[in-house]
Formats: C-alpha cells, sequence, structure tokens
C-alpha cells in the first residue's frame, strides 16, 4: 500500500524486518503468517520490494502505477517498486505492509523459465538499491524528478533508454485526464547526505520473552543515557517452547514491537563451533555446570547480529559510531549514564560490568566503539583455537580473550546478567 500520510505514530518510524527462509527444507510448510499483525510502514531509505498484485496504491502516488517496458515480464513490478520508493520519500509518501487480504492459487507453469527472467534480480538488485540511495535531484517538481531519474537509470544501465520516452508519454496520459502531480515537501529529503548516520547500533539477543517485560524498560534506560539516534538489531531463538506464556503470544509481542530496525527470529540448530581435537575445552565451574549447547548458540547469535549491523551499514550507507549488546531479559535496576570521560569513555574502550559471583567481565551487556566492539561480538570464530587457559566459560573466556585483543573496563553501574528477570511462574517466559 502507498501512503501519502501514515495513520500510525511516527515517532516509531523504524523497519521490524522478518526474516524467514521461506525456502529452506527445514521450514517448508511450518511458516504460518499472523493475520493479526499489525500493518508496518516503513521509513525513508529503507527498501522493500512490492509485486503488482493485492497492492492498493492511493491516488498521491498513481504516478507510480507505471511499470518498465524494457526489463523482463518477472523484474518489471520490482523495479518499479524500488524506484517508485525512492521518489515517494520526497513526497512524504510511505510504503505499507499489512496482512494478505487474499489467498493466491498458482498456475502451472515453468519455474526454470521463471528464474532465467529473474537474471536481473539476482546480480543487480543490491546495486539497484544502492543507486537509488544515493540518487539525489534538487528539481522542483515531482515531474521534473521523475524523468530525470528514468534518464539517470537509463544511463546507469538499470533499464534501456527507450523506458525515458515511454515515461515521458505515461506522464502525459496523467496531464490529459487531469491528474494533479502531488508537491515536493522538502527539498532536502531527496538529498543523499540526508542520510542519518547512526550513533549507535544495539544488538539484542537471547531466547524470545515478553518484550514489554524487561526490554522496552530497559531500552528507555538506554535511551536516556546516551545521545544520539539509536537502531535496535533484535535476533532472537524461538526455539524454547517451555514457559508459563505460551511461544505464540510471546512471538505475537516481538512481531509487535515497532521500536525496532530489524527483528530476525530463528530456530536453533546443532552449531559446531570447529574446536580443536586436542583441546579439551572446561565448561564446569565449582557448584555450576553449564549449559554447553545454549553457549554455543549464544556466542554464534552474537556473530550474526554483528554481521547482520554491518550489512545493514553498507546497504544503507550507515555509519555506526558504537555498539550495544545486551540480553532481552535484563532490566537495569537503576538508572546509569554512558556519556561520560577518562577511563569510562565508550568511544576509547569497551564498557562491561563484572561478573557478581566470580573475578570476570559479566556476558549480559557491553558498550563500547564498533571497532572494539568487533572482538566481543564475533569470538564465536576463536573457537577454532584453543584458548590458552582451555576454559570456554561464557564469562571467564570472554574476559582473557578481550584482554587479550582490546581495552575494556570494568563499569559496576552497567545492567549485567545477575539483572535478568527471573524464569518462573510469575515471570513472562
Amino acid at each position: 500500500m502507498l501512503f501519502k500520510n501514515s495513520y500510525f505514530d511516527l515517532k516509531r518510524k523504524n523497519l521490524l524486518f522478518f526474516k524467514y527462509r521461506l525456502t529452506h527444507p527445514l521450514t517448508i510448510g511450518k511458516i504460518i503468517f499472523d493475520k493479526d499483525q499489525l500493518p508496518i510502514v516503513l521509513q525513508p531509505f529503507t527498501y522493500s520490494p512490492y509485486n503488482t498484485q493485492n497492492t492498493i496504491t492511493y491516488y498521491e502516488a498513481f504516478w507510480g502505477l507505471y511499470l518498465p517496458v524494457t526489463t523482463t515480464f518477472r523484474v518489471c513490478d520490482i523495479w518499479r517498486s524500488f524506484w517508485v520508493q525512492r521518489l515517494l520519500w520526497d513526497i512524504g509518501g510511505q510504503l505499507m505492509f499489512g496482512t494478505s487480504t487474499i489467498k493466491q492459487i498458482r498456475n502451472s507453469h515453468s519455474y526454470i523459465k521463471d528464474m532465467d527472467e529473474e537474471d536481473q534480480l539476482y546480480h543487480q538488485s543490491g546495486l539497484f538499491v544502492r543507486f537509488l540511495s544515493s540518487w539525489s535531484s534538487s528539481l522542483p517538481t515531482l515531474v521534473q524528478r521523475i524523468i530525470q531519474l528514468a534518464e539517470d537509470i537509463a544511463q546507469a544501465g538499470f533499464w534501456k533508454s527507450k523506458e525515458i520516452e515511454i515515461i515521458n508519454a505515461w506522464i502525459n496520459d496523467l496531464y490529459l485526464v487531469g491528474y494533479e502531480f502531488p508537491r515536493i515537501i522538502s527539498s532536502s529529503s531527496s538529498s543523499s547526505s540526508s542520510i542519518t548516520h547512526k550513533r549507535a547500533a544495539i544488538c539484542v539477543t537471547g531466547l524470545t520473552e515478553c518484550i514489554e517485560e524487561a526490554w522496552s524498560k530497559n531500552y528507555r534506560h538506554i535511551r536516556d543515557s546516551l545521545y544520539g539516534n539509536i537502531d535496535t538489531f533484535i535476533f532472537l531463538s524461538s526455539s524454547s517452547h517451555s514457559g508459563p506464556i505460551p511461544l505464540s503470544i510471546r512471538l505475537k509481542q516481538i512481531r509487535s514491537y515497532m521500536n525496532t530496525t530489524i527483528t530476525i527470529i530463528y530456530e536453533d540448530r546443532n552449531i559446531n563451533p570447529n574446536i580443536p581435537d586436542d583441546c579439551q575445552p572446561e565448561f564446569v565451574l565449582p557448584r555450576h555446570i553449564y549449559k554447553v549447547n545454549a553457549y554455543f548458540q549464544q556466542i554464534w547469535a552474537l556473530a550474526q547480529c554483528y554481521n547482520l549491523v554491518k550489512d545493514y551499514e553498507k546497504d544503507f550507507n550507515i555509519k555506526y559510531q558504537l555498539m550495544i549488546r545486551t540480553r532481552i531479559d535484563i532490566l537495569a535496576k537503576n538508572s546509569f549514564t554512558l556519556e561520560r570521560d577518562g577511563l569510562f569513555n565508550i568511544n576509547t574502550t569497551i564498557l562491561a560490568p563484572p561478573n557478581r559471583f566470580f573475578n570476570a567481565l559479566d556476558d549480559g551487556f557491553a558498550v563500547g566503539p564498533m571497532e572494539l566492539m568487533y572482538h566481543y561480538m564475533t569470538r564465536w570464530y576463536s573457537f577454532k583455537k584453543c584458548p590458552p587457559d582451555r576454559i570456554y566459560h561464557s564469562e571467564t573466556y570472554l574476559t582473557g580473550y578481550l584482554t587479550r585483543f582490546t581495552n575494556v573496563t570494568r563499569d559496576r553501574t552497567l545492567p549485567a546478567a545477575a539483572d535478568a528477570l527471573p524464569h518462573g511462574t510469575n515471570s513472562c517466559h
């Protein structure tokens, strides 16, 4: 759906995005779309393809009904969706996804032929989106910008030059039937320099739990303690069905949570960290037997979330200065601040809380510069080498690993794993 104005709270303008591998053998036939899912409105410079099926176009976006004719049939509507979105933002428009209102029964056809005709999508979609993100125009009217963008797309080779002539004819036809093109709302909205350079990215990991019980409150603590913009990346496991609240309800709460940039809900799988055969890691501490598989999942998820943030930076021309790592079930007991100088300057060191039970860093929360947090977030890949002390226990290994590779400062004011909400009948887990 194309909207000139959204009916939703524009303060919550980040993209909620669900990434499902629909064609994966383990998920075929298991994906169920929630009919009660709230509509999702995309913010500027966040692209998502839409096609010609079951799509409503409002009057202000009628100019975007045009379908390219110099691409293949399988490419035309996706290419249309990308260039329309780029111009839509110049008039204050937005793309909204709602639940499906139809059931499609596909006719028999050749999937091999489809694949051949979609070759441009497989090889040029990323290039096309990056081209559109960097494109800008100072022309005063939407019609002028449509024509300019059509010419620039042809020059870049994403469609043929004949497209320009046909788009001009389309615009003339719209004038003939009395269509009124919407006005440009801000000349600065189309400038590539208006792409916000985010200050911090937050990776929220752990099991899928009730999001309002801890994370939404903890986010407000972080928001109050840090200047600048913040993007939230939620990367949660959906494999735990135990708990007083059914998993289906917990998943619905996560999917309905709007204050996030990307949300990925995944199923645990057998993870092999490739620990060398000649290394006998110690996971058992006095009076505490650590769940090894859960530990592997945790460290693997941190690396996956970090890579997700870096891909987002590249795809949308965003540069994060800081990264925050936190579990979804941690709730800070007191307010804290992250804007400090000296030893606790988050621009020069990683801040992490000390473990409250033994001499090590806590593995539930950390904040620091992106280049230093790389070591914190991607230690999963270090499992291919045996640690000097042969101990892989989360906090012990984390402390030794960071000490060897980067700066880290213990900060007792930060929330920790010990601040996680207890799992029980009175908690939403």
